[in-house]
This record gives C-alpha cells, structure tokens and sequence, in this order.
C-alpha cells in the first residue's frame, strides 16, 4: 500500500483508477472516446512507475442518466485505441445505469521487467533525480477550456494533452535496465508527487530550477491566457502523467 501499485506473486503488478463525471472529467470539453483513453493512459502510468509493462484490464462503467448508446461506444473506442498503444487489453468488465453522472473505473494488470520494483521508498543520499515526459501541458490545457479557448491554434496542443495524456513509455521502458531506486507517477503534479516521494524515502529532493526550464509552449499559452506564472504549471499542474524517478548517480551516462 502507498505505491502505485501492488506488488503481487510472481511478478505481476496490480493498479487501478477511476473517473467521474462533473470530477474528473466532461463531455462538452472531452469526447467519449478522450475519456476512454485517459482511464487507460492514467494506470499504464501507474504501471510503468513501478518498472512494468501494462497487460490485461478489466473495467467498470456507470452508464450516466443521460448517456446514450454512443456515449458506450466512444469509450470503448478510446480505451481500445489506448489498449492497442500500449500493449495491454480490456478482458472483460461490468456496465450499470446509474440515476446521475456517470464514471468509468478501469483495473489494470501489469508485469515486471525491471531490474527490481519500483517503489516510492527507495531514493538514497547523492541520486539523481529525473521527469521523463512534460509537466504543465494538462493545466494549462484544461484553463483554456476554461476560458472557452480550445479552437485557439497555439493552444490546441496542450488542451490534446489535456484530454489524451500520454506516459512516456518508450523512456520508462529503456530505465529497466538501470538501477532506478525510486518512481512515482506524476498524476497530481510535480510539487505534489515529489513530496510524496520524499516523504516515503525520508530524503530531501533538491531541484536545479537551471535545468527544469518552462517550456516555450506553457510561455506562449501564458501570454494567450493571461497567466502571470507558467511555472506555476509546471511545478502544480496534473494530468500529464510523466514519470520521476530516482536513479544510482552511476547510471548517469545510460540514461535515455
């Protein structure tokens, strides 16, 4: 308990998430189909920040009292479409009506391939910390909805990472073979999950601002929205699900 996942026998990883509407998600900012994926991209992130690979997923679907057919239909779309970038597949599942919003709840099944599990406990004195993946895309994605500016060219990039998130499972998967001390899924933002790590490994995390530079992207959707601070962003924002991790000072040179 407390990781992103548990760790059961024979190397199998075991997470799940969910999203409800009017919380997490709504249909006249995501379509059906957005929301399938992001239920499966939010615990493929799970399972790569523990060093694992996604592999079979069971769901649950409350049917929204409003929900038609095709609000089923584009969610499991999305969350095909996810499946089949990530390797993983839905086996099964259950669907009820509910009287209000609706929600999906996805189960997901992983394995192992690191070198040993990643947990958040691990960080020693002198490791490196590092983010595979953006940080900031999904807020600064998500005040543009807020301020009706979806359609705006500059900004529809990072209201796409808002709605399909994408963990950077190409770079997780080449830190198997590296000895990663420590992992967490960036899901509630940086600030927030390092103090999450810290705080499991009873280390200070000490970061170069130098070398954590904003984007040219958050400083142009900051000038079009009118945020004072797009480090703010960066440093706070959630949803991108990026990976930080922990890594032997050693491995340095073998990094991605």
């Amino acid at each position: 308990m407390g990781d992103d996942a548990a760790v059961l026998p024979g190397k199998q990883l075991f997470c799940c998430d969910a999203l409800a509407e009017g919380v997490h998600f709504r249909l006249d900012w995501s379509s059906p189909a957005d929301i399938g994926w992001k239920v499966v991209a939010q615990n493929v992130a799970d399972i790569l920040a523990m060093g694992g690979i996604p592999t079979q997923a069971v769901w649950s679907v409350g049917l929204g009292k409003d929900w038609d057919d095709s609000v089923f239909a584009g969610l499991a779309k999305g969350a095909k479409a996810a499946c089949k970038a990530y390797g993983c597949e839905i086996v099964g599942g259950d669907t009820v009506r509910t009287q209000g919003p609706g929600f999906v709840s996805l189960s997901l099944l992983g394995r192992q391939c690191s070198k040993s599990v990643w947990k958040r406990s691990g960080a020693r004195t002198g490791d490196l910390v590092v983010m595979a993946g953006p940080s900031g895309s999904s807020a600064a994605g998500m005040q543009a909805l807020l301020q009706g500016m979806q359609d705006h060219p500059t900004l529809k990039p990072l209201v796409a990472a808002h709605r399909r998130p994408r963990p950077p499972f190409s770079i997780a998967t080449a830190l198997f073979p590296i000895s990663v001390h420590a992992a967490i899924d960036l899901s509630d933002g940086l600030s927030s999950e390092a103090s999450h790590l810290a705080l499991a490994s009873q280390k200070a995390l000490v970061f170069d601002r130098r070398k954590l530079t904003i984007p040219n992207r958050l400083k142009q959707a900051a000038a079009i929205l009118g945020e004072p601070d797009p480090a703010r962003w960066l440093w706070h924002g959630g949803e991108d699900h990026a990976l930080l991790a922990i890594v032997a000072t050693s491995h340095e040179k073998a990094l991605p």
